[in-house]
């Protein structure tokens, strides 16, 4: 690996694994109610188990201290200090899950509405299971006075399993409000095309039941990016066949399909192989339609009529498609549930890298993307720009594997982000063992106090020197404090501002042959 050259305040952190899967949660910090916190989650691994390599899932929490009102009758400690000065406003923990021999290769983060338990939820797509965790954010209770605090652990919540041989790539949650209930719904996509919507229903205390509703069927290979419409009605994904697709969450209907392309609207279209050219007799020269790879989509506003996605193929540059909803078609026979299908009207295609992308991710507000290229570099892209405003250049050694963007608009302050000096933007991981957080900010707003110099240490030689010459050095300097005296008393006329003048010559005379060199008739060592 080379030497990283990363400015501050963005900053690189080494893992000891491969990382595959990320997601970033976070609510502002509220000093009345002390519930904000922002919780990163990295999945990954380099193998199973049984060679040394462990496959986990490793979740950093930092959080408002909700002990931070009992500080006056509470113990001491980082995870029970109050307002007062001594004490930190917000507590950080580092929780580790294994996963066994199976790789984890997507993660979300969530916080239900009517959470009771105090937990942010975690959906692990592990294998054919999916697996949801509760990460406490508070430190567990305190087994007694000079002990040491109980370790924190996830706890699991529920499973399932989405069908053998399907393979969960990704994951993510949306809360539906059908008539007069909040529902908690979670759609996975899945690594053969498929995309799979449950319902969460609470069974225990700390037990919940995955639901199957339904299995939306019409991608024809593996899933990329998955998200749900604003309004939960409607899940949107794309995949590695080109298109991104709509699907009702009610019942699975196909309500409309994207097809991307990558190539410069304004320029001639790609030129399409012929039969001829598609059967040869040699498979290497075999001319196939280049295949796209539609990495990220996203609904870009709260009415779930603008629709983003991001393609580019396995060389060249990447395109962002700006898609806007139209009014929905009356055509076509509406489907049992009564759904219909949408139309769509493509803005713009614009190119949003030089190489192509390798993950994405859309901030809280809605205008700006985070990408994450092939060469390992990173780049946060303004939507009403559209141009790149901030290019970290090949900070990860291998292609990016995975991106998030900050949960929530700058402006507001995530836990530990007033006392750190500095907003981070994005996150990204790759197979490289790194982690990297990334900001705009081009310094943190807090002044790091500098260290006073410490006495630089002499080396042995210095030493070893110092005690031959400091004995000759102390009699050079008497010497020097003699002559100066004698200087003063015997050649105090040669040395008056109007002799220098005109007879600069007498006073160099005087030193050397009264002072520093005497005749030998005048040397005399025995007192009259």
């Amino acid at each position: 690996m080379g030497k990283l050259k990363i400015r501050p305040p963005s900053k690189v952190d080494f893992l000891t694994f491969p990382v595959f899967g990320l997601t970033w949660f976070g609510l502002p910090s509220n000093p009345t109610k002390n519930d904000g916190c922002s919780v990163i989650a990295y999945c990954g691994g380099g193998g199973s188990s049984k060679t040394g390599v462990l496959n986990k899932i490793v979740v950093l929490v930092t959080a408002d201290n909700h002990n931070i009102n009992d500080s006056v009758g509470g113990s001491g400690g980082e995870g029970s200090a109050g307002a007062s000065s001594s004490g930190p406003t917000f507590i950080s923990k580092q929780i580790e899950i294994s996963t066994g021999e199976a790789l984890c290769f997507g993660v979300y983060t969530f916080k239900p509405y009517n959470d009771t338990l105090n937990m942010v939820r975690l959906i692990a797509c592990i294998g054919d299971e999916i697996l949801m965790y509760g990460i406490p954010l508070s430190y567990s209770s305190r087994q007694g006075e000079g002990e040491d605090e109980k370790k924190d652990e996830a706890i699991l919540l529920g499973k399932t399993n989405v069908g053998k041989g399907y393979g969960a790539n990704v994951t993510t949650y949306s809360a539906i409000h059908t008539n007069g209930q909040l529902i908690d719904c979670v759609a996975v996509g899945c690594e053969n095309g498929t995309v799979i919507i449950y319902h969460l229903n609470q069974v225990g205390p700390q037990s919940f039941e995955f639901t199957k509703v339904t299995e939306c069927q019409g991608h024809t290979k593996s899933i990329c990016a998955i998200n749900f419409h604003p309004r939960g009605t409607q899940v949107l994904s794309s995949a590695k066949d080109g298109t991104a697709r709509i699907f009702s969450t009610n019942n699975g209907y196909e309500l409309g399909v994207l097809k991307c392309e990558v190539h410069d609207p304004n320029g001639p279209p790609p030129a399409q192989p012929t039969p001829g050219t598609m059967k040869t007799k040699d498979p290497r020269m075999m001319k196939r339609p280049p295949q796209i790879l539609v990495r990220g989509c996203a609904y870009g506003d709260l009415e779930g009529k603008i629709i983003y996605t991001i393609a580019s193929g396995k060389r060249g540059p990447a395109y962002l498609t700006k898609w806007r909803t139209l009014v929905p078609l009356n055509k076509s026979p509406q489907p049992p549930s009564g759904d219909e299908p949408l139309s769509f009207n493509q803005d713009y295609r614009i190119q949003c890298s030089p190489v192509p992308i390798s993950a994405t991710a859309l901030s809280s507000d809605g205008t700006m993307f985070t990408l994450g290229s092939v060469e390992g570099s990173m780049l946060l892209y303004n939507l009403e720009n559209k141009k790149i405003v901030k290019e970290f250049k090949e900070v990860h050694d291998l292609p990016v594997t995975c991106v998030a963007s900050r949960p929530v608009p700058n402006m507001l302050m995530l836990p530990g982000e007033l006392e750190g000096g500095v907003n981070f933007d994005a996150v990204s991981a790759s197979a490289d063992n790194r982690l990297g957080q990334w900001t705009l900010q081009k310094k943190s707003r807090v002044k790091t106090p500098k260290e006073p110099k410490s006495a630089r240490q002499m080396s042995t030689l210095e030493v070893w020197l110092w005690e031959i010459l400091r004995i000759p050095l102390l009699l050079l300097f008497l010497l020097i404090i003699v002559s100066v005296k004698e200087t003063a008393e015997i050649c105090k006329e040669e040395f008056s501002l109007d002799r220098l003048v005109l007879a600069p010559g007498n006073a160099g005379h005087c030193l050397y042959r009264e002072v520093l060199w005497a005749d030998q008739s005048r040397v005399n060592f025995i007192p009259e």
